[in-house]
């Protein structure tokens, strides 16, 4: 016991003068010799490690150095191999979720602020904000799973798992109905048997959900469907399977859906395929228009949703305002693409950041003018607040974000016009009306404004 003790306390020390030597080692010229020996030593420090892990710290450490790599190679300019749907893929398991909280708390957050450095110092405060807000609902949406103890509940109804829902706080309570609506999903397909689920949601088979939780409900209904979808399909696949996928899809989401609320499941489909399988998304864009047209509003809504948390752009320097907007002009094939992404982007940005309105400043002081132009970014802000208010009307963030003022009468104007006056039209006039008509599921796609 005493030479562990001994040990215990040595190592820190060793480890610490090890880096130094070859911090050393890499800052002195740039001798062929002195950089191998650094790397041979460095990595023989790390397989050392290696040799002493088991089970999912291995995997862990296996995962960290891919990662760590990758992005050395694109500090480099060297391209990364990994693409972000494999980086998404990782980043939303949930038996992940408390090392990749770990990870950001411990490291994430510290290299966005440095990262920071490289931007207009005007931009830097809000830019890491909002890579905190990012990390946080993420850490919220993959986290949401043990706070309700979903793996203790597969015989629990769901009203009662509604009940426990609308215990938590204000904040995390719509990404836990969400879950909630996975959840269900995912128990109908186990379910099932192989055939495609249906009634999950209707008043047949749930009479008692409480309305406030509906629409995210079927949004995370949605989701499930879609990456049961999506994980049976590749680039490669024939386009008979492919149009089979996207009709089974549209239909599991109409039989297991209520009144007015389809819409939110089929918005999941282009969330899931640009988050998690990026390599699908042109092949659905293609099909999807002569399956199921209802569809395709739905999908690319989505799609820009999931665009909002690339991360491949999710450091502050890489997700500069003009960076999200440059890629969506490339990644949107046609118009009706394009301003259902520019929505389902600012949907994001809006539902992400309602506690901190300088993040969608930051991004209208250098696109305000697109913004006031094209009505799609406006109508996506407006859908994000009645889905809040509808979801959680509690929410004592709603009404300060809604009339924030900011300092510059310039920027003030471009707020009042894209953010106050659609949002308090959208809560007086449009959440009454769509609630009237049975159609909230039209939150979740593009609207022109009325002329």
């Amino acid at each position: 016991m005493r030479e562990l003790a001994k040990s215990a306390f040595t190592f820190p020390w060793a480890l610490s003068m090890i880096g130094v030597q070859q911090i050393v080692n890499l800052v002195a010229p740039p001798d062929e010799g002195r950089v191998t020996g650094a790397t041979a030593a460095i990595d023989a420090v790390t397989h050392a490690a290696e040799r002493q892990l088991d089970g999912w710290l291995d995997q862990a450490l296996e995962i960290g150095d891919m990662l760590q790599r990758r992005l050395a190679g694109m500090k480099m300019m060297r391209p990364p191999s990994l693409d972000s749907s494999g980086l998404m893929r990782m980043a939303t398991d949930r038996r992940l979720a408390p090392l990749c909280r770990t990870l950001s708390d411990g490291a994430l957050l510290p290299a966005a602020r440095l990262d920071s450095l490289r931007m207009d110092p005007a931009d830097r405060s809000a830019a890491v904000q909002e890579f905190a807000n990012k990390t946080r609902v993420m850490h919220l949406v993959t986290q949401v799973h043990l706070q309700l103890r979903l793996d203790e509940a597969d015989e629990e109804p769901l009203p009662r798992l509604i009940e426990r829902a609308a215990a938590l706080r204000v904040d995390p309570r719509l990404w836990a109905v969400e879950a909630l609506g996975v959840h269900a999903g995912e128990r109908a397909i186990a379910d099932s048997g192989g055939a495609d689920p249906q009634d999950v949601l209707t008043p047949e088979s749930q009479a008692d959900l409480p309305p406030w939780s509906l629409t995210m409900l079927h949004a995370g209904l949605g989701l499930s469907f879609a990456r049961a979808i999506l994980e049976r399909l590749e680039p490669t696949s024939s386009r008979d399977m492919v149009r089979l996928s996207i009709m089974r899809f549209a239909g599991q989401c109409r039989r297991s859906s209520r009144r007015g609320y389809a819409g939110a499941a089929f918005e999941s489909l282009g969330m899931a395929a640009r988050l998690l399988h990026r390599n699908l998304v042109p092949l659905l864009d293609r099909e999807i228009p002569l399956i199921d047209p209802e569809l395709q509003d739905y999908f690319w809504h989505g799609a820009g949703r999931a665009m909002y948390f690339d991360p491949m752009n999710m450091l502050p320097s890489s997700n500069a305002p003009s960076s999200i907007i440059a890629n969506l002009r490339h990644e949107a094939p046609h118009d009706l693409a394009y301003r259902n992404a520019l929505s389902g982007i600012a949907w994001a940005m809006t539902l992400t950041n309602m506690r901190s309105p300088e993040v969608l400043e930051l991004f209208l002081r250098h696109h305000g003018l697109l913004a006031a132009r094209n009505d799609a970014f406006a109508n996506g802000i407006s859908s994000a607040i009645v889905i809040r208010y509808d979801t959680t009307p509690d929410d004592p963030h709603i009404m300060p974000f809604v009339t924030h003022t900011p300092p510059t009468k310039a920027a003030a104007e471009v707020w009042r016009s894209v953010v106050t006056a659609p949002c308090h039209a959208a809560i007086t006039n449009t959440y009454r009306a769509l609630q009237q008509t049975w159609a909230l599921g039209h939150l979740f796609h593009y609207r022109p404004s009325p002329a």
